[in-house]
């Protein structure tokens, strides 16, 4: 069973991956093609908005996967579920919108 804590190892391998394949790339290409204006630069400043991308996803799933360990989703029914009773919570919250009337 995976612990209930973020894995900060796990995201930090992947920030350190995602903003070095780039930067090597654009490195390579500076190494194979002198130009006047540095790849590596290039290379970066491309891979800003990408790098966040991939790090704010991976962040996001490694929080669905602690919330549904810490609290897991219900069937979404809070009353007999073999019955197939919905929930009667918003009937409570505001019963002049219920379907049922008051007798």
């Amino acid at each position: 069973m995976k612990s209930e804590r973020i894995d900060i190892w796990r995201l930090s391998v992947i920030f350190v991956v995602s903003a070095a394949v780039p930067l090597l790339i654009g490195f390579g290409v500076d190494l194979l093609f002198p130009s006047s204006i540095s790849m590596l630069m290039v290379a970066g400043i491309v891979s800003i908005p990408i790098v966040a991308f991939v790090v704010s996803r991976s962040v996001l799933a490694e929080m669905e996967r602690v919330i549904q360990q810490v609290a897991p989703s219900d069937s979404g029914l809070t009353g007999d579920a073999e019955a197939g009773e919905p929930s009667v919570v918003l009937d409570q919250l505001h019963p002049e919108k219920a379907d049922r009337s008051t007798i």
